[in-house]
């Protein structure tokens, strides 16, 4: 037999035990060498797991985990991947193949001596270049060998977990916060009866690697065989493990190769989740290992840690989808020289820079990108402007924005990339949410559902769910956007997109402001305030604590929200966040009863008021210094309030300004009219917050009038809100006592204590009402 043996520019010299490179020798570990050299001496046939096993270990009890490092090892030695798989094959199901041309040689002399061709590059010589003769196997043979292998892995499978080593598996502390790795869930895929706890290990090992705490196999198998069946609760799982994740996979057949699918559910309510996909089963896991990793903000230490350009761009974008910013940047700055300065890294890089915030940073790295010659390719210039359009609407530059999307699918055309046509049409959708043209940003989300819907994707489709409950949101149907909004969180949780789940906790909690619900809204936006540690934007860290004091505000928990606003609130903030702080202020100074400093500190609000913050936010502003002037007899303003073309147009609040500015310039019946105006708008648009609104600032117009008739229907439209709002509550204690019923006075007042916190109900409602006159007194 040969004892040296040549292929492409590597030199394997089995009786020095050395693999040389160009003459140069290479550090290659024993059992790798072995690997190389058996499979190269038998290159004839396809060599089962089992026999390689006992060729490299001594031992056939090898578990796939670690056969699989010693090829992926014995690839790299040789500038083979397993995607390429130019020198060692995989055959599924059954063990590998060496499939690079070989030249055998008789001694290391003969290996030194190549003949130079008349190009100057060596070549082998005639005897040399003789290729081996390879004798097909019977195909009955093949069909005993897979029987064989099949049983034998199952056998070895179940041996390892009867006589693991310690090094093998590594016994958990109870209150490590361990992994928790449950059997591999396999889809017709009989054939493959030993990944189910194959995979199971050689997830666990990956994690393991990985610097995480997994449980060993045998305690969760265990703790599986005294529950009825293996569908196990997560949260029952780790706190019977003392763990923080449980990890489930499914493995199923797609086409020729495999699909493996890994989740983690943590303690934090949010799970990842990660995928890969590979002719190879192992290699398949191995992607999903790597990516789940990343999505859990771990440097994937495995065998394969030398990605691909591909597979680095989807481990960082797992990362991404977590909110792993770091792990994110970790993994392409970690790339080698050749893939460092590749387009697609660096638009990957600035999305990641997106996330956190860095707007200034993603402009000009955008700008770079254009300016490149990778962005003559359609499909990447559509990328970065839809990087460029979405800087554009965070900051809430609406009309670019709209203009960068519509570029987009004007580049991709109607048959371009599916994905990001969805995703251009759904930004587009929200941008025209915004800027008010509701029909056609319904028209862009209706496509960009389609669109998701046929890619299969339901992360595809919740985010464009998300887009349709703002839609509802902003064009004032806060109920529809509630079920929305609610109904995608569960697919965010489920995927481990950490922004969009913060995101959306956020924008639920606002919505449920608008629909008089403080407590939901308080459940809605803890469950942010919980992940604030996973988000790394601080405009969107300060979103989330003035999102969270507002609430309180609303709740009458003043001492919370003010201890809120001085510690979280002083951060960056976006422009849909101006002033917010400022009118929270104010409220809570009126609440407590100081109305004079609340029209003070309005005052200065308003003085400098930037004209980017939202208009319902100046509206608010101008609605609670009028309120809190009328308390303190101070002069209220007369601002600009522009009248609507008729009493069909204009929202609520359009009205109310009106009215208000009327009453500063003591014309009565104007004021009058445009209150009633603003009321039955309310009411017809039927946004809880604006009825309330408009119901408060009416009532105490028509009271101070004498008007208690009207006051009381109106009173009445807003009786079933009343048991959960304050400002309701108080205006029906309000209105009670000023008809002298004691009776329902005593219940309204009763209310109104219920829900104040550390409101200050006026003095002079809590002094019990003057009965109104009998009718025999009313005679005399």
């Amino acid at each position: 037999m040969p004892n040296t043996y040549r292929f492409s520019e590597y030199l394997l010299d089995c009786d020095a035990r050395e693999l040389r490179r160009d003459g140069v020798a290479l550090v290659v570990p024993a059992r790798v060498f072995a690997c190389l050299q058996h499979l190269l001496e038998h290159r004839e046939r396809a060599v089962a797991r089992d026999e390689l096993a006992m060729a490299v270990f001594a031992r056939d009890n090898v578990s796939d985990a670690q056969l699989s490092q010693i090829i992926l090892r014995a690839r790299r030695a040789v500038g083979d991947d397993g995607q390429d798989q130019r020198v060692i094959r995989t055959v599924p199901s059954f063990g590998f193949r060496w499939v690079a041309e070989v030249t055998p040689l008789g001694s290391v002399d003969a290996a030194a001596s190549p003949e130079p061709d008349v190009a100057g590059a060596t070549v082998a010589s005639p005897e040399q270049a003789a290729a081996p003769v390879r004798t097909p196997r019977p195909l009955a043979g093949v069909r005993f060998a897979l029987l064989c292998f099949a049983a034998l892995a199952v056998g070895a499978a179940t041996w390892w977990w009867a006589t693991a080593t310690p090094q093998d598996i590594a016994p958990i502390q109870p209150g490590a916060g361990a992994v928790i790795v449950l059997p591999t869930e396999l889809e017709q895929t009989a054939d493959v009866a030993w990944a189910r706890l194959g995979l199971m290990d050689f997830i666990g090992d990956r994690l393991r690697r990985a610097g995480l705490p997994v449980a060993a196999s045998e305690s969760v198998l265990s703790l599986m065989h005294g529950h009825t069946g293996e569908r196990i609760e997560p949260a029952r799982l780790r706190e019977e493990v003392a763990g923080d994740w449980v990890v489930h996979s499914r493995a199923m057949r797609r086409g020729p190769g495999w699909r493996v699918e890994i989740t983690a559910d943590g303690r934090d309510d949010a799970s990842r989740h990660a995928f890969g996909e590979h002719e190879d089963l192992l290699r398949a896991a191995d992607q999903a290992c790597g990516r789940l990793l990343a999505a859990l903000g771990r440097s994937a230490s495995g065998p394969d840690v030398d990605a691909s350009l591909g597979e680095r761009l989807q481990r960082a974008q797992a990362a991404l989808l977590s909110n792993e910013l770091e792990a994110a940047r970790r993994i392409l700055a970690e790339a080698p020289a050749a893939q460092r300065n590749d387009p697609l890294l660096r638009l990957r890089l600035a999305q990641v820079d997106f996330r956190a915030g860095l707007y200034p940073d993603v402009r000009d790295a955008a700008e770079r990108l254009l300016h490149s010659d990778a962005a003559s390719t359609p499909l990447f210039r559509a990328q970065v402007l839809m990087l460029q359009a979405g800087v554009d609407r965070r900051l809430d530059r609406r009309e670019p924005a709209e203009r960068g999307y519509t570029e987009v699918l004007a580049l991709l055309g109607p048959a371009g990339d599916i994905v990001l046509r969805g995703e251009a049409l759904n930004g587009r959708g929200m941008v025209r949410s915004l800027l008010g043209h509701y029909d056609s940003a319904l028209e862009d989300l209706g496509q960009a559902r389609i669109l998701a819907v046929r890619t299969g994707d339901p992360l595809a489709v919740a985010r464009v769910d998300a887009s349709l409950g703002f839609l509802e949101k902003v064009r004032g149907r806060p109920a529809q956007a509630a079920e929305y909004i609610a109904g995608t969180l569960g697919e965010f949780r489920r995927f481990g997109a950490i922004y969009e789940l913060v995101s959306m906790s956020v924008a639920l909690a606002e919505t449920r402001l608008l629909l008089l619900q403080p407590d939901e809204a308080r459940a809605s936006i803890e469950q942010a305030w919980a992940l604030r540690a996973r988000i790394s934007d601080p405009s969107q860290l300060t979103n989330i604590a003035l999102g969270r004091a507002e609430v309180m505000v609303r709740q009458g928990a003043f001492s919370e929200a003010e201890a809120m606003l001085q510690s979280h609130a002083t951060g960056p903030t976006l422009t849909s966040d101006l002033h917010r702080a400022d009118a929270l202020r104010v409220e809570m100074a009126w609440r407590r009863g100081d109305a004079v400093a609340a029209v003070r500190m309005a005052d200065r609000v308003l003085a400098d008021w930037q004209s980017d913050a939202r208009s319902e936010r100046l509206f608010r502003m101008r609605w609670m210094r009028h309120q809190a002037a009328l308390e303190a007899g101070l002069p209220l303003r007369a601002d600009d309030a522009p009248k609507p073309a008729s009493e069909h147009t204009g929202y609520a609040w359009d009205w109310l300004l009106v009215a208000m500015t009327a009453q500063a310039q003591r014309r009565d019946a104007d004021a009058g009219r445009a209150y009633r105006i603003a009321m039955t708008r309310a009411e017809q648009d039927g946004v809880p917050e604006e009825v309330g609104q408009a119901a408060y600032a009416g009532t105490v117009w028509l009271l101070a009038h004498g008007d208690r008739a009207e006051a009381t229907a109106v009173v009445g439209r807003i009786a079933p809100w009343a048991r959960q709002d304050f400002d309701l509550a108080l205006l029906q204690t309000r209105l009670l006592h000023a008809l002298g019923q004691s009776d329902a006075w005593t219940a309204a007042l009763r209310d109104a204590r219920r829900l104040a916190g550390e409101r200050i109900i006026p003095v002079a409602l809590l002094t019990p009402p003057v009965p109104p006159p009998s009718a025999d007194a009313a005679g005399r």
